[in-house]
Parts: C-alpha cells; sequence; structure tokens
C-alpha cells in the first residue's frame, strides 16, 4: 500500500464509508478491569481514574470540584437490585485487595467471584441485616450495597465512566430517579449535578436536574447506551471486579419491613351452669362478648420533617425552576 493510499489519522473526521462497516463493537477492550474509567468520591473529593493513573477533578479555579455535571447514561443492575460486594475483614480504602464474594446483579455471586458465600443472594448469611456490627455497635451488613451508574460528562456523552453508588447515597438517588419519573422525564434526558451532602462525615452524594440536553446530544446518547462498554460498566457483562472505595462507604442502607399489625384481644364470659327442680329446662342465657378497654391513643405528635422529604422538596423546585416545553 502506498502512501498515497493512506488517509492521515489525524487530519479529520472518521471517513463516511468507514462509519457504518465495522460498527462499534470493539474486540481490542479486554476485560479486567482498566478497560473502563472510574470515578472515585474518597474523602468527598471526585478523583478520575484511568487505568493506573489517577486526577483529581478540579473547577476553574484549580480547586476540588464540588459537584460534577454529567449524564448519567445507564444503571445497574436492573430495578431495585443492587450491586453486592463481600470483604472477610471489611475493605480497606485504597487497598487493591480483591473481594471474597461480589454480584453485579444482586441475585448470584459473580462468575469470577474467589469465595461465593452463597448460591444466591437472597439465601446468603452475609446479605442479612445484622450480619456485621461497627465498633460503635452499630448494625449492617457484611455485604455491602451499592448502585453502578454509567455516566459521562454532559459536554462528552461518547466518554462513558463508572461511578458506584454507595448505600448511604441511595436514598437520594431514589428521590431523584422518583421525582424525575413524576415529571414523566427520562434520567438520560436530563443533566445532572452530582455533589456532596456535607452535613454528614462520609462521602454522601447529592443529586439535582440543571438542564435538558439539546436533540442531537440525546441521539448519541442513545447510541452509547448500547454499546458494549456501557454494558460493562453496569455489570450486564461479566467483567473482573475492582475494588473501589464505595465498597464500604457511610452508613448501610437498610430496607425495612412494616411491623405487623396488633389486634386487641376479645374476653369472652362463659355462663355458670344452673341446678333447677322438677327436671325443668334451664333458662336461657345469653352470653356477652366484650372486648379489653383499649387505651386512649395519644394525641399526634407534630412530625418532623424528613430528610428524605427535603430531598423531595429540593428536587421539586429545580424541576419546576426548568422549561418542560422546549
Amino acid at each position: 500500500m502506498s502512501k498515497s493510499q493512506v488517509i492521515p489519522f489525524e487530519s479529520a473526521n472518521l471517513p463516511a464509508f468507514l462509519q457504518e462497516t465495522f460498527g462499534l463493537t470493539n474486540d481490542l477492550l479486554v476485560s479486567g478491569g482498566g478497560g473502563y474509567p472510574t470515578v472515585s468520591i474518597k474523602g468527598k473529593v471526585f478523583t478520575l481514574k484511568r487505568g493506573d493513573e489517577k486526577t483529581l477533578i478540579t473547577d476553574s479555579n484549580d480547586e476540588p470540584a464540588r459537584s460534577l455535571e454529567v449524564v448519567i447514561l445507564k444503571a445497574g443492575p436492573a430495578g431495585d437490585k443492587l450491586s453486592k460486594v463481600y470483604y472477610a475483614s471489611g475493605y480497606t480504602e485504597g487497598s487493591d485487595a480483591k473481594p471474597l464474594c461480589y454480584s453485579n446483579d444482586g441475585i448470584a455471586p459473580g462468575v469470577n467471584a474467589t469465595e461465593p458465600q452463597a448460591k444466591t443472594c437472597a439465601t446468603c448469611p452475609k446479605n442479612i441485616w445484622g450480619s456485621h456490627v461497627s465498633e460503635d455497635g452499630k448494625k449492617g451488613k457484611a455485604c455491602s450495597d451499592s448502585k453502578r451508574l454509567a455516566i459521562a460528562p454532559a459536554g462528552q456523552v461518547n466518554d462513558p465512566m463508572l461511578m458506584r453508588v454507595p448505600a448511604a447515597s441511595l436514598k437520594a438517588l431514589t428521590a431523584f430517579g422518583q421525582q424525575l419519573a413524576k415529571r414523566g422525564v427520562p434520567y438520560q434526558a436530563v443533566v445532572a449535578k452530582i455533589g456532596f451532602d456535607y452535613s454528614v462525615a462520609h462521602p454522601a452524594l447529592t443529586f439535582k436536574p440543571v438542564g435538558f440536553v439539546d436533540e442531537s446530544t440525546l441521539m448519541e446518547i442513545k447510541e452509547v447506551v448500547e454499546s458494549d462498554l456501557v454494558k460493562r460498566i453496569c455489570g450486564e457483562v461479566e467483567d473482573l471486579y475492582v475494588p473501589d472505595d464505595a465498597d464500604t462507604a457511610g452508613e448501610p442502607f437498610e430496607q425495612k419491613t412494616p411491623e405487623p399489625k396488633v389486634e386487641p384481644k376479645k374476653s369472652v364470659v362463659k355462663p355458670k351452669p344452673q341446678v333447677t327442680e322438677d327436671n325443668d329446662p334451664p333458662p336461657k342465657v345469653k352470653v356477652k362478648v366484650e372486648a379489653e378497654e383499649e387505651a386512649p391513643a395519644p394525641a399526634p405528635k407534630a412530625a418532623a420533617k424528613s430528610v428524605v422529604q427535603e430531598v423531595e422538596d429540593d428536587l421539586d423546585a429545580a424541576l419546576d425552576d426548568m422549561d418542560f416545553d422546549d
């Protein structure tokens, strides 16, 4: 092949005749971690890791960025399932030690788990509330929960990266998704501002909508969402587990079940047998059924406004400021 037949790589965009020839599948991406960038939230700062290189994400003043404006391309696992990871002695921040067991789909251990703790997550003793007690006596699970997000910078949606949302931030993420769903807005169509809740000690994330993507960006998002890279980021394609600081960040996520309703007991007054003369039939006696007196219900107290409600109110206000007619 002569030099005249080679189109310079740096010259311009991909030539039109090449755009539809091979598609977007790239067999050069080898599984095993490092095939996609990740965003860490350790220490309440955002750090981008590409391969072995770590870069602190900064703002326009070269200060650590307090928030990121991104598009959430996809979340995994699907539905209300959560990714799970278990370390025998807990995760040490910054460590590259692999967990004994993990699950990308929240259903069963991953095929690359070195020591699966059970056949399914539902029957795993490490996935039971109270299987772990912290040094200060707080109960949790030995197996940590998280949600995997494929995110991309709002101005560069073809550069997806992994952000693991730790258990302490799942309520905020759920509230964000619920508010968008109430408005009929797909989360992929929104530029989300992801920041930190500085009122708590551990790294807890906040989510707020700040605008909509334009039509051309939305078309690009649709293509990126279906890529193999995004599927790997969200755990839909099995991959080697890469340790992350979200494996042990913050308070555990507790799914509480409602307490059973206790019905008041009823007492039955049984009649005493009566003896009569001349073998007359005994008179009929009515059985009286009495309900135990219930203690008067205490006067209702003014309920304190929950954190989740405050988050929902903030999201509603943000959504109200956005123009849904454009």
